[in-house]
């Protein structure tokens, strides 16, 4: 008996299987085409049958399924996992008692894992002196021998000191591991 959702389908008349793919073309110069890359899409399921369903339950929660983007599972003829209900049609007429004929169209959706990423946060000493804040200073007074002059300059700020190459940084490995086994846990 087929099912989607947990509801039951009373008759599926047919499913229409769509497979394809998307192709990129090029031209060259000749004329001819060229195909570098190939895509899979989506595949899709439209269904035709008959659902029995006196007291509307079945249509209301096929509804709710498709307005919510439900993920489902489809497994008939065809076997389909992480589904969804894209389009959904009923036609109430005289021929079905206590039913209605319905047409519907699955899709099916690939679903990305996001990587496990980790933040090991290990407090960095400062290696560098901070840089002072002088201002100007006054310099010795010059005589220069054509005319008298002050001469003043700004003062030099002080570079840190760059550091030694030659130090290696520890790194203490069972802080990170535990940060890291918190983190799993």
């Amino acid at each position: 008996m087929p099912y989607i959702g947990g509801i039951l389908i009373d008759v599926i008349t047919s499913e229409d299987l769509n497979e394809s793919s998307t192709t990129t073309d090029h031209a060259l110069e000749d004329g001819e085409q060229i195909t570098d890359h190939v895509e899979s899409n989506p595949i899709t399921l439209s269904l035709t049958g008959v659902i029995l369903d006196p007291n509307n339950e079945k249509i209301l929660k096929l509804r709710e399924f498709r307005q919510k983007g439900e993920l489902l599972s489809y497994n008939y003829r065809s076997r389909l996992e992480t589904v969804l209900i894209t389009s959904f049609n009923s036609k109430h007429d005289a021929k079905t008692k206590d039913g209605y004929t319905f047409t519907m169209t699955l899709k099916q959706v690939r679903l990305v894992k996001a990587p496990n990423v980790i933040r090991v946060t290990v407090p960095v000493k400062k290696q560098v002196k901070e840089v002072s804040k002088v201002g100007k200073k006054k310099t010795k007074k010059s005589v220069n021998k054509t005319t008298k002059k002050k001469v003043t300059t700004k003062a030099k700020a002080k570079v840190p000191k760059k550091a030694d190459s030659t130090k290696k940084t520890t790194v203490n490995w069972s802080q990170i591991n535990d940060a890291y086994n918190k983190k799993v846990k």
